[in-house]
């Protein structure tokens, strides 16, 4: 009775001491018989709400033989509450009639009896019908049911609903077979784990529900905008970010945002979408799901070629425009205030950028987009990109003029740098995103090649050519001026996506070569590249020899071999294209510790130039003797070059073997013609390697589907490898050039 007065806030007390001790005298002639087993039946002692005003008052107490009939309960009614109390949850025990004398009831008078042969006959009733179980109770109540789990019971695992009470006999043997549980009760998981993890995720997303709340569509903007915020602001927390992945928070969010208006021409909801995308693509495997959405990447795009630096919201802002600036680019005071806190969350919470990088909301946006599988990309996400990437880097050229003038690189901070000052970081992205398309990742229908061909052409006509060049030189610039030692990692990133992209542009394209050529930078600049990263390598070599080296130069010299690799490509598709490139870079005059002085960037102007063919070859004779197998690489390629320059070109043939190391020229020919045909068995078997692993790739994701759907030109880049045999072709042509050199004499 104690647990039960617990559980009925009802239960009310005898009032009076004369009744209490009246109580305890008529029960003291039942030899040791519980109190509970009196006619005290439960539920005539609980309240109702009908009964609540008939309690008999503690001044007149009530007699012991005048027990009235419980009060009549109100059904149960369709309710959220759910208790254990109530008459369908007494803890009584009917009595049988034959034990109604063991336990001294017949002392009592013929009216308490009889009432209680009513109570027990009542009583008994409610014991013996089928009661509800407390499993057909959870079941009403779908206290099990969970809308995020809807799986059906498993008829193996099901246990047996209890269908009468008591206590199982001690003699049976035999159970009755299992039966099939309903929906909702049974659990399949394996583990606690399981099951916490569960709980924790729907209360994170109670938690967070307040945020969709705000962004509904029809709250006000201000209400959506402050939301928006608010969920950016969370995600930069560790913690935070760690539960969101565990949930469908991410995709929720994005979903929530779109829907309330972000991404479609507010300044505020537009940048903290942008910067929700670049949140996300902390973790690229965070972004898969996410990408996957129909609008995830056109949406970006969209806003991409909707910025440019005089618009840029966050630019500005990084930037210090001022209130008029502002005005000018459409945003209000309350605007400003905002996107002053988005950009103190870009700067300080979010770990993203480093604190010389310029944020703007292009640059939230590429950094996104560059992290998205290239299958993700199309061509018609195509133009925004060059947009975005014409309008960033056509500053370049006009800044090195003026760097060769005397002022400096970028202008110091002020209106003139809003207008005047690129982002290299936004550059380094829009040039690997289009180094993808270039090589092909992206799914280019076969129909769509004449317009991709269009696309390239509308670029060389726009003289992107020669604004890759003046990006190369800006970016070997900062490598060498003190100032702007902070902006040296971008800038060497920068340098190799740019050789990158000219590579792609200029492989078997006359056009693209001969535009390359046209520059008056080009081919200085190309050499000057090569030229430092030959040095940095010697002076790391130098470090290592005198046990002063540490981790960072031997990553700084990897990082230059790379970008000297890349530039020696460049130089290999201009000579292979353009018969004229030979004799241009014979002509070209460098000196090989040339410092790179603004007076030498058009053309080097110190005491100790040469032809840039005697820097190729130094280069070429500190490879010679290395065991490295980068250096055997890079040597084989540099053989299959100097072949290429050699060929119809006499002068370029004494050049290059006088200041070859070796005895006669029959051996420096013989020791060039070794190194290509290492350099040539490498490569096929390289790019055999790469198309069979492209291949076997292939083969696992288009598994079942018909072979003949799959057209020809749309073959990824590296199966095209093995079929355009061209570079093969030509490395075997400059094999058979020096052997017969070699054999026949110059």
């Amino acid at each position: 009775m104690l647990g039960r007065s617990r559980t009925e806030t009802t239960v009310h007390s005898i009032g009076s001491t004369s009744e209490r001790e009246s109580v305890r005298a008529g029960m003291s002639s039942v030899h040791g018989t519980p109190s509970k087993l009196c006619n005290f039946h439960s539920d005539s002692i609980l309240d109702s709400p009908s009964g609540r005003s008939s309690t008999p008052s503690p001044s007149k107490p009530r007699p012991f033989d005048d027990v009235s009939s419980p009060p009549v309960r109100p059904p149960l009614t369709g309710t959220n509450v759910r208790t254990y109390a109530g008459q369908s949850r007494s803890f009584l025990v009917a009595l049988p009639q034959s034990q109604v004398g063991a336990l001294g009831l017949e002392t009592r008078p013929q009216s308490l009896l009889d009432d209680s042969r009513i109570m027990y006959g009542e009583s008994q009733e409610d014991d013996f019908e089928m009661r509800e179980s407390y499993t057909e109770l959870r079941e009403r109540w779908g206290v099990d049911a969970s809308e995020d789990d809807p799986r059906l019971p498993s008829p193996g695992n099901a246990s047996p609903s209890p269908t009468g009470k008591g206590k199982k006999r001690k003699g049976l043997k035999h159970e009755a077979p299992p039966k099939a549980l309903p929906y909702g009760m049974t659990n399949d998981l394996k583990s606690i784990t399981e099951l916490r993890s569960k709980g924790e995720s729907r209360r994170f997303l109670d938690e967070v529900g307040y945020l969709f709340e705000g962004l509904d569509a029809k709250c006000a903007l201000g209400v959506r905008r402050g939301s928006a915020l608010e969920i950016v602001a969370k995600l930069c927390d560790v913690d935070f970010a760690r539960r969101a992945k565990t949930t469908d928070f991410l995709a929720r969010a994005w979903d929530v945002l779109r829907e309330a208006g972000a991404g479609d021409g507010d300044k505020v909801l537009d940048s903290s979408l942008a910067f929700y995308a670049a949140l996300i693509a902390r973790d690229p495997g965070d972004l898969l799901d996410l990408a996957s959405k129909s609008d995830f990447t056109s949406t970006l795009y969209r806003l991409l070629a909707s910025l440019e630096r005089s618009i840029d919201p966050l630019w500005l802002i990084a930037t210090g425009a001022d209130g008029a600036e502002l005005k000018q680019a459409g945003i209000t005071k309350a605007e400003s205030a905002l996107l002053s806190h988005l950009y103190r969350l870009v700067r300080k919470k979010s770990g993203i950028f480093h604190d010389h990088d310029i944020i703007s909301s292009r640059l939230l946006i590429s950094q996104a987009l560059v992290i998205v599988s290239p299958s993700a990309h199309t061509l018609s996400h195509l133009p925004s990109l060059l947009h975005s990437l014409s309008t960033e880097i056509r500053l370049l050229p006009s800044r090195v003029s003026a760097y060769i003038s005397g002022l400096s690189l970028f202008p110091p901070p002020g209106p003139l740098s809003r207008t005047d000052t690129p982002s290299l970081l936004h550059l380094d992205n829009c040039l690997r995103l289009l180094d993808s398309f270039l090589l092909g990742s992206w799914p280019i229908a076969p129909e769509e090649t004449d317009v991709q061909l269009a696309k390239l052409e509308e670029l060389r006509h726009q003289h992107l050519a020669g604004a890759l060049i003046a990006l190369c030189v800006s970016c070997a610039i900062i490598q060498l001026e003190r100032e702007l030692e902070d902006h040296r990692t971008i800038a060497g990133r920068c340098i190799e996506s740019a050789l990158r992209v000219l590579i792609n542009l200029t492989h078997d394209d006359l056009g693209w070569c001969q535009a390359v050529l046209d520059e008056e930078l080009s081919v200085a600049a190309i050499m000057h590249l090569i030229v430092m990263a030959q040095r940095q390598r010697r002076l790391f070599d130098n470090r290592t020899r005198a046990d002063e080296a540490v981790d960072e130069d031997g990553d700084d010299a990897a990082r230059w071999l790379d970008r000297m690799c890349l530039a020696l490509g460049l130089i290999t598709n201009l000579v292979q294209a353009v018969p004229d490139a030979r004799a241009n870079i014979g002509d070209t005059l460098i000196d090989f510790d040339c410092p790179g002085k603004r007076g030498c960037i058009r053309g080097c102007r110190c005491p100790g130039r040469t032809s840039a063919l005697d820097c190729l070859a130094r280069v070429y004779a500190q490879h010679v003797w290395s065991s490295n197998e980068l250096d055997v690489v890079v040597r084989g390629h540099m053989a299959i070059l100097f072949g290429l320059l050699m060929d119809c070109a006499p002068n370029n043939q004494r050049t290059l073997l006088d200041a070859i190391p070796g005895a006669s020229d029959r051996e420096k020919l013989g020791a060039l013609l070794q190194h290509a045909q290492d350099f040539t068995s490498f490569y096929i078997a390289l790019t055999r390697k790469m198309a069979e692993t492209q291949s076997r790739r292939e083969d696992d994701d288009e598994e079942g589907r018909d072979a003949s759907t799959v057209d020809s030109c749309a073959l990824p880049p590296a199966s095209r490898v093995l079929r355009d045999s061209k570079g093969e072709v030509v490395a075997k042509g400059v094999i058979a050039f020096l052997r017969k050199l070699r054999d026949h004499g110059t």
